[in-house]
Order: structure tokens, then C-alpha cells, then sequence
């Protein structure tokens, strides 16, 4: 499978009954494949080894049988991920590995401050996609704007070139119709002056905001790597969609840290950036708990109805924990491949939301219930009471 996917690639099979354990070996790998029961051996106790050496390379666990539990031990003694030999696929396999190799490069380019590899090609495909934008038809003091690359109900989202530094990023430009609306200009600088005041590694970079005569706008970094809803159409294995619950759970909270609930969760609003990582996006929504805005009113419906907690879809107050419910929600979506409730009616969605029953896990992923239990509760109290103590539990 690694050569079909990779012509040029190297792929070296370990004997363990003649060679043992790899030691100084793996130097020169880019990634290993290594079974749990290398020879009837404990491929765990390889593992430990493996990651004792000094800039190891990434290991793929692969297994015969094992469920969910043996999973999880996978992630926490440090495999980047864990995958059934039966359900095995190249495209399976081959995202696996990318990821991986991605994720270790960017990690040595944080100790050595050097760009990536696969950053080198992000402007190249950053100028391939989205519309082109007629020279002189968007206007921003200090940007050069490329293509637009979305549009939603707030505004156009383009790609924009700084130019003092040549910066790519994006930048979100409130939509003609509401540049007059004063409820929607005051959400808009709100959401810069929230996602401004975090500074994390899972939660969108904000360069700048401000006014340029018709265009309020709010320049963030580009996000290359697509969004989780696009991910999710090419399939994760559960072990994935664990990690990806982990890694947001740390964003959201720093973000709740900061008195911020996003309110409006959903795999659309959960991007990448060029190295797999995951980034949470999108706080037009968001409530600050500390605050005495107006902006947002008891009683009024807001945010993706497909995603609500049963709070929301109440119309009543949502703290932290309704972003947690939104979590669980894109959890079993990644999990399961398939939506939670099937309905495409925001009403009924809704009245689902409030009283329905969860389909429970297919047997194969049995081992997550708990943890999707906990996170769809109907009642806030008996939800994991912080995301701190989800990724805790997780343990990622």
C-alpha cells in the first residue's frame, strides 16, 4: 500500500526474530509500521523504546483485534495512531501516515524555528483556489486582496496578501446589506476584541481589525488545511476523531478561561492549519460570560440547529457546557460517520435536541459511550462539568 501510494518510497520489513528491536536504526525512517505483537512480543514495550531515541519517527500501531480501550493505550504510550488491519485501506493508510509526518515536522520546526516543508507550497495553493477578485473591486488600506475564497450570511471571506510583509491571510468583510445594521457592526468588532484577547495553539491567530470606508473587516491567519466538515466526508478512524475531541477540547478551554462561550460549534467552524492541527474559528456568535451585552437575547434561537444544545434550542441562558453538548454532537459525527439525528427540519432538530433519544454507538465503538453519554446529556449538570475535565479524561 505505501509503495502504490508512494512510488519512490522506501519501505524496509523488520524481521524481530532475527533483528530484535530497532535501536539507532529508525534514524534515517521517516515512519514506522509496527504490529502490537511483533513475533508474540509486546509491541507497546517497542514503542516505549522506540520513543526513547532522540527525534523518533512517528509509529503507526496496526493490530489483528483490539477494540477501542487498546486504542486509547495506543495514543497515550505515544503512537500517532492505531488502525485494524482489517479496515485497512491506501487512503486510510496514506492519511495516516501524512498526518503524522506532518505533525513531526512541524514539531521540529517549533524547536528549530524553521518553515516547514509543507508550508513552502500553501501560497501556490492558496492562489489556485476561490474566485478571483477584479483588481480595485475590494479595498483595504494596507492588503492586497488575492480571490475570494467564501461567503456566508455576515460577509465575504477572501484571501489577502499583506503588504508591508507579504503576509497571506484572510480577511472577513461585512456584507453590504449589514454595514448599516448597527446590532450586526457591533457583534463584528466584538468578535475581533474576543478572539484577540486568546492566544492559544488551537484557536484562529487575529492579525487586525478595522474600518475602510465601506469595508469593516477583521484580517486572521489563512487556514490552509480545509475544514473538519470536509475531513469528516473522507472518513476518520475512531482513534482520530478521539484525538481531534481532545485537541478542541484544550481550545475551548482557554477559551472558557477567558469568560467566552462560542455557541456555535460545528465542523464548519473547526479548520486546519497546513500541519493537520485543528483551529477553532468563527465567533460571531460568541457570549461573553463577563459581559452585559445586548447583543444576544434570552429567549431568541440563535446559532446551526443540527449542533444546539438543549438549552439553546430552548431560547434559555448557555454557559460553557452547551459548547460541550456542540462537541459531543461533531464527536458522534466523527465517530459514526453519519449525523445524530437524521431530520433536515430545524424543527424538529430542535424538539430532538430537547427530548429526543440518542442513537446509541454501533458495537464496534461500544468503548466511547461513556464518554458520548456524558457530553449529549440532556441535563448541563450531568455533562463533564468543563473541558478540562473531558480532555482530562480523554488523557490525548
Amino acid at each position: 500500500m505505501v509503495r502504490a501510494r508512494w512510488p519512490g518510497a522506501q519501505a524496509e520489513e523488520w524481521d524481530p526474530h532475527r533483528q530484535g528491536v530497532p535501536g539507532g536504526d529508525l534514524a534515517g525512517c521517516s515512519a514506522v509500521l509496527l504490529d502490537t505483537h511483533p513475533a508474540g512480543q509486546d509491541g507497546f514495550g517497542w514503542l516505549a523504546e522506540m520513543r526513547r531515541q532522540p527525534d523518533s519517527p512517528p509509529v503507526v500501531l496496526m493490530t489483528e483485534r483490539g477494540g477501542e480501550m487498546l486504542a486509547v493505550k495506543a495514543i497515550k504510550a505515544g503512537a500517532s495512531d492505531f488502525l485494524a488491519k482489517s479496515a485497512l485501506t491506501p487512503e486510510l493508510l496514506g492519511r495516516s501516515l501524512e498526518d503524522a509526518l506532518r505533525e513531526r515536522e512541524a514539531r521540529r520546526a517549533e524547536r528549530t524555528g524553521a518553515d516547514p516543508d509543507f508550508l513552502r507550497t500553501v501560497r501556490i495553493e492558496a492562489l489556485k483556489s476561490g474566485s478571483p477578485v477584479k483588481p480595485g473591486s475590494v479595498k483595504v488600506p494596507g492588503y492586497r486582496v488575492l480571490r475570494m475564497i467564501g461567503e456566508g450570511g455576515m460577509g465575504q471571506v477572501y484571501l489577502a496578501e499583506r503588504e508591508h510583509d507579504g503576509l497571506q491571510l484572510v480577511l472577513k468583510v461585512l456584507g453590504p446589506a449589514l454595514r448599516g445594521d448597527e446590532v450586526f457592526l457591533q457583534r463584528f468588532v466584538r468578535e475581533y476584541k474576543l478572539i484577540a484577547s486568546i492566544e492559544a495553539e488551537h484557536v484562529a491567530r487575529i492579525y487586525d481589525q478595522g474600518f475602510s470606508g465601506e469595508h469593516p473587516y477583521i484580517a486572521m491567519e489563512y487556514l490552509s488545511g480545509g475544514t473538519l466538515a470536509a475531513r469528516m466526508r473522507e472518513g476518520l478512524t475512531s482513534l482520530a476523531a478521539l484525538r481531534l475531541t481532545s485537541q478542541i477540547a484544550r481550545a475551548l478551554d482557554v477559551v472558557h478561561g477567558h469568560g467566552i462561550v462560542h455557541r456555535d460549534l460545528k465542523p464548519q467552524n473547526i479548520m486546519f492549519r497546513a500541519d493537520r492541527r485543528p483551529v477553532i474559528v468563527d465567533f460571531g456568535l460568541a457570549k461573553d460570560l463577563g459581559g452585559d451585552s445586548a447583543l444576544t437575547q434570552y429567549g431568541h434561537v440563535m446559532a446551526t440547529p443540527r449542533y444546539m444544545s438543549p438549552e439553546q434550542c430552548m431560547g434559555h441562558p448557555a454557559d460553557h457546557r452547551s459548547d460541550l453538548y456542540s462537541l459531543g454532537v461533531v464527536f458522534y459525527e466523527m465517530l459514526t460517520g453519519r449525523q445524530m439525528f437524521e431530520s433536515n427540519s430545524p424543527a424538529d432538530l430542535v424538539q430532538l435536541h430537547v427530548s429526543g433519544v440518542v442513537p446509541p454507538l454501533p458495537p464496534r465503538l461500544a468503548g466511547y459511550q461513556t464518554i458520548v453519554d456524558r457530553l449529549l446529556a440532556k441535563d448541563p449538570s450531568k455533562r463533564f462539568q468543563s473541558a478540562r475535565e473531558l480532555f482530562a479524561t480523554i488523557a490525548i
